[in-house]
């Protein structure tokens, strides 16, 4: 039997860091959201064109907001740039994110206050829209206690202008290469979401943790040099925990069924029957965050379980793979309340992310499920796997602003050799090694997280001039 323990108590990854496991609000047992969508979004265009009472009680400074053009003038300068970043790229990668778990991210404390300085710019230019938890306990409580959470905005343009003042390696950091948007806003679910890869970042052996955007179907499919079914692009699961070895447990989070989640369940069925881990590293873990009430209530929680347990089986029955791949295997779930049964404390089971699979056998239960620990190579199987692609997922991730501040030290790839790559520079001198801002690292984005710590950039003068017209 699985034993709990408090999260205070628990080794963590992240012994210094702002706003660790324990001391973030529990944003599943403190009642924070008891529908899925809060409505207490507010974008700085809808401030600005609000009556007075309207602003008054919207709960936004008047300070905090400034024109659009002089917002994104200010951004050009370094001023706040690496807290700036930081939450574009926390909202760009996991969606919804609450204050204290911007926190978390970025590595910096201020960042928990309501509305911090530092992020009055992104506001105004329409890059984040601010919103409170409206709904449940919280909306009670005195204004700077409410929590709070951050996304992107509304002003989606606005973007493609500020990515003019950025860096290549900034504009990854902040959106992992692809395009800005503000898709899939469901605030509960994206905050729970969010807060599991935060635990497993931080209380779990695991290389990093993926948002989202970093795991989409197509770009995992790449990586193996294979082409994505034309009915499964844009396919994404909710977040990733990579494993040491290089396997992603793809996290698809859930409150409810119906038939639209029986359906994506069916779809991750065939994919993975299609795709081998060789092709495609990949085990799809569900994971139950039905209401706390729910979790409370023996009746619920069953109904809740057992209709996940009935989509799955009724996918592996219509796609069962081979026996070498079985999809039994690489298809499981887990309720939030046997991970976290109560409010900052975890399981034993949630330490080696610890989940209820299919199986055949003398060791299943009576209704033919096997308890399985993911992150043990031997109970979960992955041959192509190594220490090596392990780290070179984690490497990768350290470049993104999504990833946690603390998953985030280490060497990186050279993005500017990436650029460099993409043109013949055989003739110019200056360019077998140019010199580049400090990279992206630690709790900031550069090498001093109190102002912008630049190396000279090279200045090709004549060199290029004459590249150029030869």
């Amino acid at each position: 039997m699985p034993t709990t323990r408090a999260l205070a108590d628990l080794p963590s990854r992240n012994e210094t860091g702002a706003y660790r496991g324990a001391d973030r609000a529990d944003p599943y047992w403190a009642g924070m959201f008891p529908t899925g969508i809060s409505d207490g979004w507010v974008n700085a265009s809808q401030y600005q064109s609000a009556s007075p009472d309207q602003k008054r009680w919207s709960g936004v400074p008047a300070s905090f907001v400034m024109d659009q053009s002089e917002a994104l003038a200010q951004m050009r300068t370094n001023r706040h740039r690496a807290s700036i970043l930081g939450a574009l790229g926390a909202a760009s990668t996991w969606r919804s994110v609450t204050r204290e778990q911007l926190a978390a991210i970025t590595g910096s404390a201020v960042m928990a206050g309501t509305y911090p300085k530092s992020l009055s710019a992104p506001f105004s230019a329409g890059l984040l829209a601010h919103g409170h938890v409206s709904a449940g306990f919280n909306r009670l409580a005195p204004a700077r206690e409410r929590m709070s959470m951050w996304a992107v905005g509304d002003q989606i343009a606005a973007y493609t202008r500020h990515r003019r003042a950025l860096t290549f390696a900034e504009h990854v950091a902040v959106t992992g290469g692809q395009g800005w948007d503000s898709e899939h806003r469901f605030d509960r679910h994206n905050v729970l979401t969010t807060e599991l890869a935060l635990r497993a970042a931080e209380y779990c052996d695991v290389a990093t943790v993926l948002g989202e955007k970093q795991m989409g179907l197509t770009a995992m499919l790449a990586a193996a040099g294979l082409s994505t079914a034309q009915s499964d692009l844009g396919r994404k699961p909710d977040a990733g925990i990579v494993r040491r070895d290089g396997l992603v447990i793809a996290v698809e989070t859930t409150a409810s069924v119906g038939k639209g989640f029986r359906g994506k369940i069916a779809k991750w069925a065939q994919i993975l029957q299609r795709h081998p881990t060789y092709e495609l590293p990949m085990v799809v873990l569900v994971v139950d965050a039905s209401t706390p009430s729910q979790a409370t209530s023996a009746s619920a929680k069953n109904s809740t379980d057992a209709e996940i347990q009935a989509a799955i089986r009724e996918a592996v029955r219509d796609f069962p793979g081979t026996a070498l791949n079985r999809t039994a295997d690489r298809l499981g779930m887990v309720s939030w309340s046997d991970w976290f049964p109560a409010p900052h404390e975890a399981t034993t089971d949630f330490l080696d992310l610890t989940a209820s699979f299919l199986a055949r056998g003398q060791d299943r239960d009576a209704d033919g499920w096997l308890m399985v620990r993911l992150l043990d190579p031997d109970e979960v199987p992955y041959r192509e796997g190594s220490a090596d692609a392990g780290e070179v997922i984690a490497t990768n991730a350290r470049l993104l602003a999504g990833t946690p501040h603390w998953l985030r030290s280490g060497t990186v790839p050279r993005t500017d050799q990436y650029l460099v790559d993409q043109v013949d520079t055989s003739g110019v001198d200056a360019l077998v090694d140019p010199s580049v801002p400090d990279r992206m690292t630690g709790p900031g984005f550069t090498q001093s997280v109190a102002g912008r710590k630049w190396r000279h950039l090279v200045d090709l003068g004549d060199i290029a001039a004459d590249h150029v017209a030869s």
